[in-house]
């Protein structure tokens, strides 16, 4: 069905199975697009740990480990709504579809890329700083703690996402879904389902999962 449903895809969303393409014409510019998946894991591990020391310093556990949990549930919503309002959203101005192609296009143009499955750090570390600061402001003290918690759900949502490309689906129950609804998402519903990576849970609550007979 996933065959038959291919050439339904719009031209700028439709996978190719290799190749790769530039989004610069500086080599030098290039490169911040690229990264090997290791690199971000590693920075981002970091990164939660130091913050989780901080935070497990400073409040007791039983605070730290809710304010982490409300941290992670946030990353797994602005994922999905990333996902489908950003880069799905059909829209004819040229600035947000210069975005979507930058930032998520050319993606599924080639979903075998393997440097381009995570955010490269340079680009990565300044969003960081955004969101931090974006936290403190709202939750002061308390973004200590909120802060590892959305890092780990990015950091859980990269892991995965390179996964589905690059490995074949495990046969445990829960992550085999979380691989065939993505590729479901890649070479079938591109436009209107399956908005998690990490997580089925949003589009099971707006209705985006396909149905069983829709498979």
């Amino acid at each position: 069905m996933i065959e038959n449903s291919f050439n339904k895809i719009p031209e700028h969303l439709r996978p190719k199975n290799e190749g790769t393409d530039q989004l610069f014409k500086s080599g030098i510019l290039e490169k911040f697009t690229r990264t090997h998946v290791a690199v971000p894991i590693t920075m981002h591990t970091i990164i939660i740990l130091v913050f989780c020391w901080l935070g497990l310093s400073q409040m007791p556990v039983l605070k730290f480990l809710g304010i982490f949990f409300s941290g992670w549930l946030i990353w797994t919503f602005l994922e999905y709504w990333i996902h489908r309002y950003v880069y799905h959203v059909k829209t004819e101005n040229k600035v947000l579809r210069r975005i979507q192609h930058m930032g998520h296009g050319i993606h599924h143009q080639y979903p075998k890329d393997p440097t381009r499955l995570a955010m490269p750090p340079l680009p990565a570390l300044i969003l960081l700083t955004g969101f931090y600061s974006i936290f403190w402001l709202i939750l002061r003290e308390n973004a200590v703690a909120f802060f590892p918690g959305f890092l780990l759900g990015y950091l859980l949502y990269i892991s995965l996402h390179y996964a589905q490309h690059r490995y074949k689906a495990p046969n445990y129950g829960p992550l085999k879904r979380l691989w065939k609804y993505h590729l479901l998402h890649h070479y079938k519903h591109p436009e209107d389902k399956a908005f998690g990576v990490s997580t089925l849970l949003w589009d099971v609550v707006f209705g985006t999962l396909p149905k069983e007979k829709q498979k």
